[in-house]
């Protein structure tokens, strides 16, 4: 499967703004912006993708009060905006998968149930710092009876931002129900090094979509395909639908 590209990317080349504090959420306010989220989903899935990613990452309830949303319907609505502009483009040919940023792990219960309600095809816990907030989520997710991936980062030597073993997190998320593992949001080098390390104790599905740009990441996500045994392949930050196009990718 082929995971769509970056959204702040494919926004910011739209000129969208994508800044602190709204960052994608600024989009989803007003009609005309909506209409420009839509059009990078669509622009993904004739790339070629078979899951779009709702603009959902900095959708935590605490985020969305910060930025003086209502409680309650006014917070709700910007999820819902986000998932729907998604299913609207996505219609009945590929997946969406709600995104779940890191953040404070007591509150991704709100923000798993919002995403329930909208009808996702997979809630995914998305570049989770450690393995304590990755369980958080899938444990409302599967809790919820969602299809639930998760992502972890990846630093130096194989170790999340935490310093725990990105093994130990993917091993964890697989015992705690997760249907997908994911290594994300670092550089090839970094990503490939979390690949060996997890491979040589997992056997189960796996995918990687890391911040890289260029004609060269096709042929790097073919490669980890096989490599790999990878079920999803990807970009992450700054990896526009150009940098995907090609049909190497694909399974």
């Amino acid at each position: 499967m082929l995971l769509d590209a970056s959204l702040p990317a494919q926004l910011g080349l739209a000129g969208v703004v994508v800044e602190a504090p709204w960052w994608t959420n600024r989009a989803l306010l007003t009609g005309v912006g909506r209409a420009a989220v839509r059009a990078v989903h669509e622009e993904n899935i004739a790339a070629g993708v078979d899951v779009v990613t709702a603009a959902t990452f900095r959708c935590a309830e605490a985020d969305l009060l910060e930025l003086g949303l209502a409680p309650g319907s006014g917070t709700a609505w910007m999820v819902h905006a986000a998932v729907g502009v998604a299913k609207a483009a996505a219609g009945n040919a590929v997946t969406v998968a709600g995104s779940v940023g890191p953040g404070d792990p007591a509150g991704h219960g709100w923000l798993v149930t919002e995403l329930v309600r909208c009808g996702v095809d997979v809630v995914l816990a998305e570049s989770m710092p450690s393995v304590s907030e990755a369980e958080a989520v899938l444990d409302h997710a599967v809790a919820a009876g969602a299809t639930a991936w998760v992502s972890f980062q990846c630093g130096p030597n194989a170790a999340l931002p935490s310093g725990e073993s990105v093994v130990d997190g993917v091993v964890s998320a697989w015992e705690r129900g997760a249907a997908m593992a994911l290594l994300n949001c670092a550089p090839p080098e970094r990503i490939e090094d979390a690949l060996q390390a997890v491979r040589r104790h997992y056997e189960g599905p796996l995918g990687a979509y890391p911040d890289a740009t260029g004609e060269g990441l096709t042929d790097l996500l073919a490669r980890w395909r096989m490599d790999y045994d990878l079920a999803v392949v990807g970009g992450c930050c700054g990896t526009t639908t150009a940098d995907l196009r090609a049909p190497a990718t694909r399974s």
